[in-house]
């Protein structure tokens, strides 16, 4: 004997294909310290987050002034990169969600 249900015709559910949609930007964030002087921190964000020379002097000077300072915006695994270079000159360097 033969079950219907062996005889029915299956469904397959395909799944949806993924969507890439732009990656979340993350913010690296200096944070101040009294150990590196400001041209160190300066010639840190030019070479590594490839800052021009304003803007570095400029988040040089908000480090100093507010304690930390977003210095660029890049997808996570970017982000994460910048920032352990920058801990690797000594600097102190987190990440977070922008």
């Amino acid at each position: 004997m033969t079950n219907a249900t062996e005889n029915a015709p299956q469904t397959i559910v395909v799944p949806a294909p993924l969507q890439a949609g732009p990656l979340r930007p993350w913010a690296v964030i200096v944070h101040n310290d009294d150990v590196n002087t400001f041209d160190f921190v300066i010639r840190c964000l030019r070479e590594i987050a490839r800052l021009e020379m304003n803007n570095a002097i400029e988040k040089t000077n908000e480090i100093h002034k507010d304690g930390a300072s977003q210095v660029t915006f890049a997808h996570r695994e970017h982000a994460e990169l910048i920032c352990e270079r920058l801990q690797g000159r000594g600097l102190t360097v987190s990440v977070e969600r922008a």
